[in-house]
């Protein structure tokens, strides 16, 4: 499983497994494992398949201390149409609904599903922290492993990092 690190400007890869902070990515599951410290482990699995949707997106905020987080939406792609499902808890901050609704708005002004980045950059300074899409697609159904999988992470409103496995 590949380890990141944080650097000034972007995450890098290292070579084995570091002293945190830094993030895991398994590839296999899907799943990402931010490591704050000893005993701080936050597991990032993304939001349930949908055998109709083609992709499904999860935003989720991570605390700049890498010891919490808290799911923000899920954006399911069926064809041209992008559905946003909220998955924030009943106690999240304003400052998620802020940013929900600036994503819905930032979709609603794209074309297409490849631009979907682009709306997360759009929000820049309305969460504190770490951004995280997590993308993923199954040929076979909920029960199958992915066949794609990709996690993009955005600080401040730029892209930080970005890693890719399997075939889209």
């Amino acid at each position: 499983m590949p380890h990141y690190v944080p650097q000034a400007d972007e995450w890098a890869e290292a070579s084995s497994p570091p002293n945190p902070p830094y993030l895991t990515v398994d590839p296999e599951t899907a799943t990402l494992r931010f490591v704050g410290g000893p005993e701080a482990a936050v597991p990032v699995p993304g939001a349930p398949v949908d055998p109709a949707a083609g992709t499904v997106h999860t935003v989720v905020t991570v605390d700049p201390s890498l010891r919490t987080s808290a799911p923000l939406c899920a954006l399911y792609v069926r064809e041209d149409n992008i559905d946003v499902e909220d998955r924030r808890s009943p106690d999240a901050p304003q400052a998620h609904a802020d940013a929900l609704d600036q994503l819905r708005s930032a979709l609603d002004e794209i074309l297409i599903p490849v631009y979907i980045d682009d709306a997360i950059e759009e929000l820049d300074n309305t969460v504190d922290g770490l951004l995280v899409l997590h993308t993923v697609q199954h040929d076979d159904g909920r029960d199958a492993p992915p066949t794609y999988f990709r996690a993009a992470l955005f600080r401040d409103g730029h892209l930080v990092l970005e890693t890719e496995h399997g075939a889209l």
